[in-house]
Order: structure tokens, then C-alpha cells, then sequence
């Protein structure tokens, strides 16, 4: 079939991804300031889990067909849905160190495109990342931890000054971000803290005076109480000052109409220069207090000078950091940005089409769809799409199976592969190695230049092969193109997944699998020789046709695979040890990639780190680890007590 080009039509729809459904976070505070600006714009913003999936009922996965894309405002999870995606680059490069900078570094590139924040260390972190990768380019939005509604008319108010936070250094028995000067500030009796009263159980702001209550995150609520106030307070982490990055407070506090005192934070100088008053949190904090008190005498005697500078701070906002304007501008450009995007990943020459293999062992109509899907799912590419049944199947669900390929836009044929031995009776009796299976197929069904096989427990996504033929097109002398991968499981009624960047040959099926449709093949690279490895091998088939060849890397997760899919949990059966030795006949010195491998080279790297990161990458990769909780928390104890034995 011919390559397919989609015309975009704009649905005025986008999501938001919530991570954490089960908390009150300022994320709910963002995502309900979004829902607002996009009323205001005539879109409609909804609310996702990570998955693209809706948090409201019915849950309902969502698609290309029914939003513009999905938005993301944290690192913590890849993109692992099948719909363009932006991530806001919102947060401090200090965090990704902090927290596994490899790890959510390589988050971050899992998406179609970036907004920035105006950070230069965030926009120099995606730049160099992207650096001759010339399917990627530099953000071309922008968007803000802000807000488009309400903006209240600039005022002093009351003469107060408002502070919110969670606190959370307190809850790890630490003293707070500024709690010097906080403390200090509390005495005064001009200050009004906002947040909530417990956090994971624990009195945050416990001892403050000035403590006034929660607020709720309605998008409303905290600039209505900051305009009552009168003065607002813009104080950034570390972190924050060194990314050269402002939190939402800023844009708070001037959509307000409140006069706004911020600390020295670049951004607030670069961007608002004289329409906002300074301290500096680096001069001890009595020194900062009377900077501050210095600031509130200045406001409660010069009113009217005061509400023209909060004024200027507000014109500044609406023309620059308004969330509405930042939607507004992004929708303008989408439809080119997307376009842009595209081309960079078509293919140079319109190859031939691109034989696909898509395996269906065992009828199912769920394998069906998404077989259909991953098809479809193809843009500026030719393939030429097989479905491979069961010899059995075929004739009890081939009818069944022709009727709804009948109504598919791209022709799909059916074929028939002997995945099982049968008794007479119709009973299975045994699995064929899936090396023969795929031996026969390779021999029998491939014409074309390029090939590829797809599991039944495998979703491609858009953009999949025309990405793995820009890496062949890019390294003709590589044999197999190989993009990254998603692996998908469920634990405790939570889905998770793990993202794999490389193709590393120690990896093998069910716990490691490398996967299937990862890999784009060239007919030529398969020598007639493999076949006498191949036909017996099983876990390890796929690694005979990879491992000979040099790999041309397609760094974008594409498919998503299932861990717990029955066709992945049925190598267990199979002997990984005997048929490192089969591939190592073919393929010299492969026996060495034990399956040990990967895990000795992942501990080396991890012995290297210092205790507290190490216990924050535990913790991470505990949590996506697909084992009953009991054996998790069994784990943590083992791990703790062989640190405090290091340490």
C-alpha cells in the first residue's frame, strides 16, 4: 500500500495527564487554571491518567481521533499513549540530578515536542539532548506555571502579605525552605500563611502565628485571597534561582493585582524589570526582613505609586505569561508545528513497502484490533501487512476475522503459520518454537526489502516505521533498525510503564523481553545460514535476527509492549541458558551476554552513587516493579539493612 498522509483537522480538545489522582496537589491548582483558560479560548481541556486514559467515569482511552494532543507537566512517567504530546518543561534541571537524571532526562525526549518555561538551563537540557538527532528541534511554544483567569484590578488591599506552600521539608523532620525568615516574618504580624494544615500526617506549619488555613485548588480561590491581602511574596528553592526558573507564585501574585515583592530570582528581573519590588534571600534573614519591611512602609505610604507598578507588572503578564495567551499561541501554530514535526521524520526516498508480520497465535478479537490499530497507525510509509493465524484458528474464526479486515481502510492479508500441535481431537499439544514460526514466515512471506515481525502483545504507534527508516536511511550499513520501548504491566490494579532505551541482548523473554515490532530488518541481513539457529530457538529468536547486525537506533518509544500478555509469560517454558549456546554457533561470542549481563553492568553504575540517590532510584524502580507489595517492602528491608552495613 502506499505511504499515508493524514490532513490535520484541529478538535479544539487537549488533555492533561494527572498522576496522582488519589492527592490534593498543586498540580489539581494548574490542571483547574487550564480547564479555566480553555473555556475562555473555546477549547475543552481534559483531565488523563498516564496512560491517556480519562480519570473521570466511564474510563475511556483516548485517541488521535478525539483531542489535538496531551499535555504533561512532570517528568515522572514516559509518554506511553499513542497521541501527540508536549511536556512542559517546568521543572528545575536540580531535580532530574536529584532524582535520576539518565531516567527522566530520557522521560522527557519520549515526547513529540517541548514548551519551555523560559529557563535557559531547562531549554539547554533539551538541546543538547537533541543535538544531532535531526528528527528533533527546539521548543517552539511557550507555556507558563500560570493562569488566564481572574486578573483583579491592581490594589494594596488590606496591606497583608500572603505566603502558601506545603512545607514539606517538615515532613522529613527538616526545617522548612525559609523558615528563618518565615519565623521572623510571623512576628511582625503583616504576614498570611496559606496551605495545608497536614501533609502525610504532619503539622507543617505548626507554630506559625500567622497561619491562616487550606485553600482549595479551584484555579480561584488562592488569587482572590492574594488580591485581598495586597502584597504578594514570590520566593523561589534553590533549585528554582539556579534553573533561572519562577515558580507559579509570581504569576499569582500580578494576575492578582497584588504589588509583588520577589526575591532574586533572575526571571523576575529579565521579564518585569522595575514593575516589581526585590529582596535578596541570600543576605542573613534579618537583614531580608528589614528589606521587606522596608518594602511594606514604601507601599502603605505611596499607595497610588505602588498600584501603577503593580499595574505595569499586570500589562507585562497579559502580554507575555497569560495562560490563556500561551494556549492561544500554541493553537495558532499547531497545525504548522505538527506538520514541521512530520516532516522531519519522513523518510528522504520513498522506499518499497515494508513487509509486517503480525502474529495472532490465538484468536482474539482484542489482538485483532490491535493489530488494525498499529497499522493504521502509520504515516508516510508503504507496508504491506500479513496477519499470521493458527492453522486452527483459521478455520473456526477465519471467516469472522476476513469480515472485520473487510472494513479496514488498508488491505490486510491473511495467512496461517502451525503455532501449535494439535491432537486429533482438537486439543493442543504442544507450542512450536517460535524460531521455527519464524523461520517458515521469513522464508515464505517476505518479498520486500525490509520486514518486521509483531507480537500479539504489541501496539505500534504513529510514526513507528517512518522513524526506523530514517535510522536505516541514515546508517546504510546497519542491518536492523531499533526503536525504544514501553513495557506495560499492572501491579496492584495500578498499570505501570518502564521505558527501555537500548537494545541490550542479555534481556530475554518473559521477564526481559526484547520485543518484536522494536526491530525493523533488512531482508539482506538475514543469510540463509541463520536458519539452521533460528528453527530452534524460542525466548531467543528474535535475538538471532538482531544480534549479527549493526543497530541503527530510533530513539523514540513507538511500542508499547505487555508483560503479562499470555504469548510473553509463555517462554517460561523455555531454556534461555541452551539457546545462548545455538545463537553463539552463529553469532561468535553471544553466549557471554548472560542474562546476567545487563543486570552486573546496572549495579556497577549503581554502586557509583552516593547513598541518598541510590535510595531515591530504589525507591523509584521499586515502585514500578511488578510483585506483590509484601515482597516490595521485604526488599526495602534487605536493601536498608545492606546500606547502613556499607555505610
Amino acid at each position: 500500500m502506499a505511504p499515508r498522509r493524514c490532513p490535520l483537522m484541529l478538535r479544539r480538545k487537549f488533555a492533561v495527564i494527572k498522576l496522582w489522582p488519589e492527592l490534593k496537589t498543586a498540580e489539581d491548582e494548574c490542571i483547574a487554571r487550564l480547564k479555566m483558560a480553555a473555556l475562555d479560548l473555546g477549547l475543552e481541556c481534559i483531565e488523563v491518567d498516564s496512560f491517556a486514559r480519562t480519570t473521570a467515569l466511564p474510563r475511556v482511552q483516548l485517541t488521535n481521533n478525539d483531542i489535538d494532543f496531551v499535555l504533561s507537566l512532570h517528568f515522572e512517567t514516559p509518554k506511553c499513549y499513542d497521541i501527540f504530546s508536549f511536556v512542559a518543561l517546568w521543572n528545575p534541571l536540580q531535580f532530574d540530578h536529584e532524582w535520576g537524571y539518565r531516567r527522566f532526562t530520557e522521560h522527557l525526549l519520549t515526547h513529540d515536542d517541548f514548551l519551555s518555561c523560559s529557563s535557559p538551563w531547562a531549554d539547554d537540557h533539551v538541546a543538547r539532548n537533541i543535538s544531532g538527532d535531526l528528527t528533533r528541534d527546539r521548543p517552539a511554544f511557550h507555556l507558563y506555571h500560570s493562569l488566564g483567569k481572574p486578573l483583579f484590578g491592581p490594589t494594596t488591599g488590606e496591606g497583608r502579605i500572603f505566603y502558601s506552600g506545603i512545607n514539606w521539608e517538615r515532613i522529613q523532620g527538616k526545617r522548612g525552605r525559609h523558615d528563618e525568615l518565615l519565623r521572623l516574618m510571623d512576628k511582625t504580624g503583616f504576614l498570611r500563611i496559606y496551605g495545608p494544615k497536614k501533609f502525610q500526617g504532619v503539622d507543617v506549619w505548626a507554630g506559625y502565628r500567622s497561619y491562616v488555613g487550606p485553600l482549595p485548588f479551584d484555579g480561584v480561590s488562592v488569587v482572590r485571597e492574594i488580591n485581598r491581602a495586597g502584597i504578594g511574596l514570590a520566593l523561589s528553592s534553590a533549585a528554582h534561582i539556579q534553573s533561572e526558573l519562577m515558580s507559579n507564585r509570581l504569576f499569582e501574585c500580578v494576575a492578582a493585582g497584588a504589588v509583588t515583592i520577589c526575591d532574586e530570582n533572575p526571571f523576575g528581573r529579565r521579564y518585569f524589570g522595575d514593575s516589581l519590588l526585590y529582596i535578596d534571600c541570600t543576605r542573613p534573614p534579618k537583614e531580608t526582613l528589614g528589606q521587606i519591611v522596608s518594602h511594606v512602609d514604601w507601599i502603605r505610604t505611596h499607595p497610588d505609586e505602588a498600584i501603577r507598578m503593580a499595574a505595569a507588572a499586570q500589562e507585562i503578564f497579559r502580554q507575555k505569561f497569560s495562560l490563556s495567551r500561551c494556549l492561544e499561541d500554541l493553537y495558532n501554530g499547531l497545525e504548522r508545528r505538527k506538520e514541521h514535526l512530520s516532516a522531519l521524520i519522513a523518510p528522504a526516498a520513498e522506499a518499497g513497502p515494508i513487509d509486517v508480520l503480525l502474529l495472532m497465535p490465538e484468536f482474539s478479537e482484542l489482538v485483532l484490533a490491535r493489530h488494525i490499530e498499529s497499522c493504521l497507525a502509520q504515516r508516510n510509509v508503504a507496508i504491506r501487512p500479513v496477519l499470521v493465524m493458527n492453522s486452527h484458528d483459521a478455520v473456526v474464526f477465519g471467516e469472522r476475522v476476513r469480515a472485520r479486515l473487510s472494513r479496514v481502510s488498508i488491505p490486510i492479508r491473511v495467512e496461517t503459520a502451525p503455532f501449535f500441535e494439535f491432537y486429533p481431537d482438537g486439543v493442543v499439544r504442544s507450542r512450536n518454537r517460535m524460531g521455527r514460526i519464524m523461520s517458515d514466515l521469513i522464508r515464505t512471506m517476505i518479498a520486500s526489502e525490509y520486514f518486521t515481525l509483531v507480537g500479539p502483545h504489541e501496539r505500534l504507534f504513529t510514526g513507528h516505521f517512518a522513524g526506523l527508516l530514517k535510522a536505516l536511511e541514515e546508517d546504510d550499513s546497519a542491518g536492523v533498525a531499533a526503536s525504544s520501548g514501553l513495557y506495560r504491566h499492572n501491579t496492584e490494579e495500578r498499570d505501570h510503564a518502564v521505558l527501555r532505551e537500548d537494545v541490550s541482548l542479555g534481556d530475554c523473554a518473559p521477564a526481559l523481553p526484547l520485543g518484536y515490532g522494536r526491530f525493523l530488518i533488512r531482508r539482506a541481513a538475514v543469510k540463509e545460514e541463520a536458519h539452521a539457529a533460528l528453527r530452534y530457538l524460542d525466548a531467543l529468536a528474535i535475538h538471532l535476527l538482531v544480534a549479527p547486525h549493526k543497530i541503527a537506533h530510533w530513539r523514540r518509544p513507538t511500542v508499547l509492549l505487555d508483560l503479562q500478555d499470555r504469548f510473553n509469560l509463555a517462554f517460561r517454558s523455555a531454556n534461555p541458558d541452551e539457546e545462548r549456546q545455538i545463537v553463539a554457533d552463529y553469532v561468535p561470542g553471544f553466549s557471554r551476554l548472560g542474562a546476567g549481563q545487563y543486570a552486573v553492568d546496572l549495579m556497577t553504575g549503581f554502586e557509583r552513587l552516593a547513598p541518598a540517590a541510590k535510595t531515591k532510584i530504589a525507591v523509584e524502580l521499586a515502585h514500578s516493579v511488578p510483585v506483590p507489595e509484601r515482597l516490595k517492602k521485604l526488599a526495602f528491608g534487605v536493601y536498608r539493612w545492606w546500606l547502613k552495613r556499607r555505610h
